[in-house]
Order: C-alpha cells, then structure tokens, then sequence
C-alpha cells in the first residue's frame, strides 16, 4: 500500500470513529461526569472570569459539563483547600494563583496545605499585571514625586484587597526598597479601595489592571507605576516598577489550573493537553486579554511543576523577611 492509500484510510476511520460506527477506536476522555473547577474567590474577580473562560472551552473536549464553583473565604484557604480535599480523579480542579499556591502556605502557620507537596500543576493560564494608581486630584504626578512627598513628612497609606495578598506585598516591598515610610490599610476587596483612593483617603493603592481600567479611562485616577518587570501591553505609557529601580516590587501575579496531588499521569496529562489548546486559540487569548489578563503559552506539566516550586519557594522567603502575619 503506498503513502496516499495508507492516508487516505487512516482519513476513512477518523471519520468512522467519528459517527460512531462499531468496532472503531475513538480515544475516550477519563471524565464520566460533570467537572468542576474551584475558585477560591468570589463571582466576578479575575480568577472567576478566567475559570469561567476555561470551563466553556473545556467541556466540550472532555465530553462533559464543567461548572465554576466559587467558594471564598479564609484568604483563600476554603476553596483551595476544597480542591486537596476531593477525589485525584481529574473531576475537580482549582484556578489556583499566586496567593493561594505560593503565599498562603507561607503565610499561615500551621500551614492549611504544602504549596508543592497537595497539589499537581496542571497548566499556566495568564497573568494579571497589577497597576499602582493615585487619586487625579493627587500632587504626584510620577512615583517619584509620590516618594519625595513620604520625604517630605507626609503619611502614604497604601490600600490592598487584604492582608496577605500580593498588593500588600507589593506595597511593603515598595516601602522598603525606597525606604519611604508607607502604612498599609486592608480592605474587604479592590472595590472599597479603590474608591477611597479616588475619595483621598488612602494615598494609593496596587490593584489588578481590570480593575483600574474603567478608572484610568474616566482620568479618575493616574497609575504612576505596573508592578511588573517589562511595562504591561495593557498600559504601554506606564513605566514599569523595575524600569522605575525598585526591581522586588516587580513581581507577576500569575494564574495556573491545578488538580489534587496523586491524580493519575494519564487523566494530569490528558487535561495539560486540554488546557494548552484552549489557551494557544487566537480567538480564546483575544477573550482573556480583553478582561486585561496576559495569557501564558502552553506549558509541559514538568515545566509549570518547576515554575511553582521556584514561586512557593521565593514567596516563602519573602513571607518570612517581611514578618507579615494574616492577623
């Protein structure tokens, strides 16, 4: 049988298998119900909207419904430890992040769960570049305006969405590489936040670029820096905090799936496939850049295994020099 004839029958049982004739192989996901991928937050932030994304491209390659199932909470600990809690069998998953798999397990003590050792990384998903944003009606035009007024004797507070998440971080950094005294003021979420931020009762605030973009776009508030290593494609005239000099207040608040520890290679395997397709689509990556995430390229389970011990391990560290505690 030559080359031509071989293809055109292995085309001949592609679409057997397809119509479902007997006796054809078709390869058959390990899903036999519905999934569901955990969030660890509530409806409407960016873990949501991305598992939401994800979830409607995912159902379809594993031949069965996925849903959201939010569950704040704790920082974080509810849902995330929902997801070491269930079944290894690839029915839940978590749109877990770098809080949740990376700060969290470093910040309270006993640990809820090992950043490493409770969960199998499954794939990358994006990241959120977050934006460090004054009030319009702020003197400071520059973060380095802003700094020189801390200088000069005035309070800077910061605002975070909370204790132990990394806007707090991103502001203790900030305060400790510039040296500038920064008081930290944490909120029940951005919203709140923000909103004093424009009302001036908090000097500043880092905060997701979602979250900031209606607020840039009215001239409500200024961002003076991206907390991020090369400036945001989101916000091409933003200096970035490592162009700015302050390279530890750079860091990338990133997003990744992940399934309990000790689900089968096959099943891990089968949905890092799934995941990498979903994320390499044109039209899927337009989606998530238009809630202002960065997808990721697609990534092997090894590589994105490596890439969050490197993060636990790096937060931890800075967990521990900055003596934050959840109280």
């Amino acid at each position: 049988m030559n080359r031509r004839s071989i293809l055109q029958a292995a085309a001949c049982l592609s679409a057997a298998g397809a119509l479902g004739f007997p006796g054809i192989a078709v390869a058959k996901s390990y899903a036999t119900r519905t999934a569901k991928i955990i969030v660890a937050g509530p409806p409407g932030g960016s873990s949501d909207l991305m598992a939401r994304l994800i979830a409607a491209e995912l159902g379809p390659l594993l031949g069965q419904s996925v849903i959201v199932d939010n569950r704040p909470g704790a920082g974080g600990v509810i849902g995330t430890r929902a997801v070491v809690d269930a079944a290894p069998d690839g029915h839940t998953l978590l749109l877990g992040h770098v809080a949740t798999n990376a700060i969290v397990p470093a910040l309270y003590s006993p640990k809820p769960f090992d950043a490493v050792a409770d969960f199998e990384p499954i794939s990358p998903v994006g990241s959120a570049p977050d934006l460090l944003v004054v009030s319009a009606r702020s003197p400071a035009r520059s973060l380095q305006e802003l700094l020189e007024l801390g200088r000069k004797g005035e309070e800077l507070t910061y605002g975070s969405p909370g204790i132990g998440l990394p806007q707090h971080f991103f502001g203790f950094m900030l305060a400790k590489e510039s040296g500038v005294r920064m008081r930290h003021v944490p909120y029940r979420g951005s919203a709140p936040a923000l909103m004093d931020v424009l009302g001036g009762q908090i000097s500043m605030m880092f905060v997701t670029s979602g979250a900031a973009a209606p607020y840039v776009r009215s001239g409500q508030v200024r961002p003076l820096a991206a907390a991020t290593d090369a400036r945001s494609p989101f916000f091409p005239q933003v200096p970035s905090m490592r162009e700015l000099g302050f390279p530890s207040a750079a860091q990338r608040t990133w997003f990744g799936i992940f399934a309990p520890a000790r689900t089968p290679r096959t099943i891990a395997d089968e949905l890092n496939a799934a995941i990498g397709t979903i994320i390499a689509r044109p039209d899927v990556r337009a989606k998530f850049e238009g809630i202002y995430i960065e997808p990721d390229a697609p990534q092997s389970r090894e590589a994105y295994r490596a890439y969050v011990q490197a993060e636990a391990g790096k937060w931890a560290d800075i967990v521990k020099k900055s003596g934050i505690t959840p109280e």
